[in-house]
C-alpha cells in the first residue's frame, strides 16, 4: 500500500483548513491524497497515515494516556518504522473463515464502515452494524450473527494489526496495568494541525516584515524560509 503524493506546504494548509468543517473522524482522511480513502481497510488508512505525519514528528508517535488507577500521566512512544514493520499489508477484498460449520465471507472494516456503525447509539448495537457491513455472504446462513463477533473481530485483528492498535502499559506510580488504544488517526490529525499552526506562524512574520502574501511565503519552501526567519529580529 503506497501513500498518494505527499501535500506541499500550501496544500496542506488548505486541507487542514477544509478539514475543520468536517467531523473529527473525518478529518485525517484529508490528510492523505486519496480519494478512496473512506473505502480502504482501516490499518491501511492508518498506514498511510504514519508515513505522511511521520514526517512532521521525526518518525515517532508519541501521546499521553491516563492510568486508570491514579492520577499519574503515561507517556506512549514508538518509532513509525516500528509500527509499520509489525503490520503486513491488509487484504483489500474479502477472506473467508471457517466457523463452527459456517464459510463466513469477510472483509475489513473501511473508515466508511466505522462512521455509519458509529451511528448506532450503543457500542453493541454499533458492533451488530458494522458486522452487517462486513459480513459478505455466510453459508449455511448463521441464526444469531451476534455470536460471530467473538471469532470475526479475532481474524480481522490478525490480518489488519493496525485496525486497532492495544498498548499494555504499567504505571509507574501505582504498579496498575492497563491496557490502552492508540488512536492513530487522531494522532495524525494532531501532528498535522501542530504543522499547519507554525507554518501559519511562520507566514504571520514573514508577512509583517515583507508584505509577502500566505501563498508567497509558503512557495518559498522550508530551507529559503527558514533563512528570511532569521533576518527577523
Amino acid at each position: 500500500m503506497t501513500r498518494g503524493r505527499p501535500l506541499t506546504e500550501a496544500e496542506l494548509v488548505s486541507a487542514w483548513d477544509h478539514a475543520l468543517d468536517r467531523p473529527a473522524a473525518h478529518r485525517p482522511l484529508l490528510l492523505l491524497d486519496r480519494p478512496d480513502a473512506e473505502r480502504l481497510p482501516v490499518g491501511a488508512v492508518a498506514a498511510l497515515l504514519l508515513r505522511t505525519a511521520g514526517d512532521w514528528t521525526g518518525g515517532r508517535v508519541e501521546t499521553i494516556m491516563d492510568c486508570p488507577a491514579c492520577p499519574e500521566r503515561l507517556e506512549v512512544g514508538f518509532t513509525v518504522a516500528e509500527l509499520l514493520a509489525a503490520a503486513p499489508q491488509p487484504p483489500t477484498g474479502t477472506f473467508t473463515l471457517d466457523w463452527r460449520g459456517h464459510r463466513l465471507t469477510l472483509r475489513l472494516p473501511t473508515p466508511a464502515d466505522l462512521a455509519e456503525a458509529a451511528r448506532a447509539g450503543d457500542l453493541a448495537a454499533a458492533e451488530r452494524r458494522l458486522l452487517q457491513r462486513c459480513l459478505v455472504a455466510a453459508e449455511p446462513p448463521v441464526a444469531e450473527p451476534a455470536e460471530l463477533l467473538p471469532a470475526v473481530s479475532a481474524a480481522m485483528a490478525e490480518r489488519d494489526p493496525l485496525g486497532v492498535v492495544a498498548v499494555a502499559l504499567t504505571c509507574p506510580a501505582c504498579g496498575t496495568g492497563t491496557e490502552a488504544l492508540l488512536d492513530l488517526p487522531a494522532w495524525a490529525w494532531q501532528a498535522a494541525d501542530a504543522r499547519v499552526r507554525r507554518l501559519l506562524g511562520e507566514v504571520h512574520r514573514l508577512a509583517r516584515a515583507y508584505g509577502w502574501s500566505e501563498a508567497e511565503v509558503l512557495g518559498l519552501g522550508p530551507h529559503r524560509r527558514a533563512a528570511y526567519l532569521e533576518q527577523v529580529p
